[in-house]
């Protein structure tokens, strides 16, 4: 039915762009119809390739891309990381995995959330919308200036980190946590205050989901937890950003 993404030779229509990205002809067609009777535009796609064919040809970017972990072409980790590569669009997962090691390695690579199958469309659908609620929520909030914090120029408009001059590939919930916690220096938050902040509607979905994103953040940084230059665990309550006068002197 959909070897290729059905988009009939036209753009969608700007608004909810949602792609999916699934080998399972019922799935899609469940999938596309509730989501239309929600007001999405829906593209759907059968393999990696036909997904990165869509994102390359159509003038938008998706509010939410849905994928399956199996493929026909990738497996799901080697679908995030091809999918990361081309757009910061929030990724739910889609998948019979269930394990939490299977769920923790997605979210370390880029995924937004974790939906294991069978499932409720309409319980899917919402988790998609307060995806790109909260995407969109961000990108309002953050337009129009820059943080200058330590050896890091963020600029909020651009979604861009820099460090010492060198870009920082971050994903999305990655840099949407970096720009919390610096616009809040030296303020400690809870991971609940940090789950509903940064997470919004799906916060909830995951116990590890803040630790998992500050763990990758770190990484990325080369803020090591036992002697961090950016973000401080506080024990047994949560994380704050360093204020710069406290932090350790720079190298």
């Amino acid at each position: 039915m959909h070897d290729q993404p059905d988009h009939k030779g036209s753009s969608p229509e700007p608004g909810l762009n949602l792609l999916i990205i699934d080998d399972d002809e019922g799935i899609l067609e469940l999938l596309t119809a509730y989501g239309r009777l929600s007001g999405w535009h829906t593209v759907p796609a059968t393999s990696l390739a036909a997904a990165l064919n869509a994102l390359a040809s159509f003038a938008f970017e998706p509010s939410v891309i849905i994928l399956d972990w199996q493929l026909p072409d990738s497996d799901g980790l080697s679908s995030i990381r091809s999918l990361r590569q081309r757009t910061f669009s929030p990724i739910l997962m889609l998948t019979v995995r269930n394990k939490e090691s299977d769920i923790i390695e997605a979210l370390n690579l880029g995924a937004d959330d974790y939906v294991v199958k069978p499932f409720s469309p309409g319980q899917v659908l919402a988790r998609c919308q307060a995806l790109s609620r909260r995407r969109d929520s961000l990108i309002r909030s953050t337009k129009g200036s820059v943080i200058t914090t330590h050896d890091l120029v963020i600029d909020r408009e651009r979604r861009q980190c820099l460090q010492n001059g060198s870009p920082v590939n971050l994903s999305t919930l990655e840099f949407d946590l970096l720009v919390h916690l610096a616009r809040h220096s030296g303020r400690v938050w809870t991971r609940d205050e940090l789950l509903q902040r940064i997470w919004g509607d799906v916060g909830d979905a995951f116990d590890r989901a803040v630790d998992v994103e500050i763990g990758r953040l770190r990484r990325k940084l080369g803020d090591p937890p036992e002697n961090p230059r950016y973000i401080e665990t506080v024990r047994g309550v949560g994380y704050r950003w360093r204020d710069e006068t406290t932090s350790p002197a720079r190298l």
